[in-house]
């Protein structure tokens, strides 16, 4: 018997890591995807954040009551 476990030592313990990570992956997995979520979530609210950031760079540029876009050059005219 020992000299079955000196020969396969390698694949002994390849075959228990590969039990024990697919045990982890059946009963972990809603942790998994909890985890993975919260970081999705914390990555598309930096996005969201930084798209803020840059629409108030814009406002501050352009100005909404400046703008002539749309409208005619006469302002008593009424649009």
């Amino acid at each position: 018997m020992k000299l079955f476990f000196n020969r396969n030592r390698g694949k002994i313990v390849g075959g228990m890591m590969g039990l024990v990570v697919s045990l982890l992956l059946i009963f972990a997995w809603p942790l998994l995807l909890i985890f993975f979520l919260v970081l999705a979530g914390v990555f598309l609210g930096g996005v969201f954040d930084a798209g803020k950031r840059v629409g108030y760079f814009f406002d501050r540029i352009f100005p909404e009551g400046k703008s002539t876009r749309g409208r005619s050059q006469n302002p008593d005219s009424s649009d």
